[in-house]
């Protein structure tokens, strides 16, 4: 079995909805429970629709004189929900977009655990693209061994094998991979050999693994999905649930399933972006503008709980159709579509 690289980055990503598309921006993903805390990666995804404001008409129908004069007030209004649970790793996007490279959903107990101490480590799951390979999907245990941190990976595909063969073992969704009674020589110890001597270097049984790391302290527990170096592609999973269970409780993670938007007052900073899409306007000029000061440093105002932005016509290049687009963080979306005449 190949070892693929670490994970060792707590990151987690929302979703954003706005004007009718689906994007992405940074945010927390975590649950706190009496026992400990889990943080997802991306994790639950927060859904944002956005509603332009008049003077500018949600159809993209708005015509203004091109005249150099007039100043069009921008505003959008945001909305809230909750949206999809992410577990994915994607590989076939462009090289250099590295946020959607790997997944994971980690536990952290509040009180002090050893190996010994955990008897379950499950996961409900379903591949929608892809399978298990290269040691993904996976459950890491990160144990401190003398002092220095050292992972403890399971593998959800069977130790035998090459590359290409690797698939989920059968009857893998909802089994507990902390069985001391497994056979299969799934679980990877070479980041402890120096320290142990295992009947082999590399995959031995977790019984095998518990015999000889049992009393090690647990800094975490963390089921990751990771296509390694894409040698089989993107992998996607519909996970129902994750199971940590210990001598002393139980915790389950489930994702939240999706809830209606509900208006909400922008905090964050949005910046502007104008780009002319022709040069051929149709319809009708709107009535004209009353004359206002305009923006001119690119970052949308918040103004009675929406994103607002006088832009002035005299920045732009001449009749034509023009879109509008904010940017929250790494996300950009289109807010609104207008024509100059």
């Amino acid at each position: 079995m190949n070892r693929i690289k670490n994970v060792g980055v707590i990151l987690a990503l929302a979703s954003v909805v706005v004007a009718g598309l689906l994007v992405s921006q940074a945010a927390a993903s975590t649950v706190t429970t009496a026992n400990g805390t889990w943080t997802a990666e991306p994790g639950q995804s927060t859904t944002y629709g956005a509603a332009v404001q008049q003077p500018i008409n949600a159809n993209g129908s708005s015509n203004f004189k091109a005249n150099g004069k007039t100043v069009i007030p921008v505003k959008f209004a945001l909305s809230q929900g909750t949206g999809a649970f992410r577990f994915e790793s994607i590989f076939s996007d462009n090289p250099a977009v590295t946020s959607n490279d790997f997944s994971f959903l980690s536990w952290r107990s509040n009180t002090p655990l050893t190996l010994a101490d955990i008897t379950q480590l499950s996961a409900v799951y379903v591949f929608t693209d892809g399978d298990c390979a290269v040691g993904s999907l996976r459950w890491t245990v990160r144990l401190n061994d003398g002092g220095t941190n050292k992972n403890l990976d399971i593998h959800y595909q069977p130790g035998a094998g090459g590359v290409s063969q690797q698939t989920c073992a059968a009857g893998t969704s909802g089994q507990n991979m902390a069985d001391p009674t497994a056979t299969d020589p799934n679980v990877v110890t070479q980041n402890f050999n120096g320290t142990h001597s295992f009947s082999n270097p590399y995959n031995v049984t977790y019984g095998e693994a518990l015999t000889q790391l049992g009393s090690l302290p647990v800094v975490g527990a963390t089921l990751i999905l990771e296509s390694g170096y894409g040698v089989n592609g993107d992998q996607v999973v519909d996970l129902t649930s994750a199971t940590v269970g210990t001598s002393t409780y139980t915790e389950t993670f489930t994702p939240q399933a999706g809830s209606p938007s509900t208006s909400v007052c922008p905090t964050d900073e949005a910046s502007i972006t104008i780009t002319k899409v022709d040069g051929a306007p149709s319809g009708d000029v709107n009535e004209p503008l009353t004359i206002q000061p305009q923006d001119n440093n690119g970052i949308f105002r918040i103004v009675d709980c929406k994103y607002m932005y006088n832009l002035a016509t005299s920045s732009l290049s001449g009749v034509g159709t023009y879109t509008v687009k904010a940017t929250i963080g790494s996300t950009t979306f289109t807010v609104a579509t207008f024509d100059l005449k």
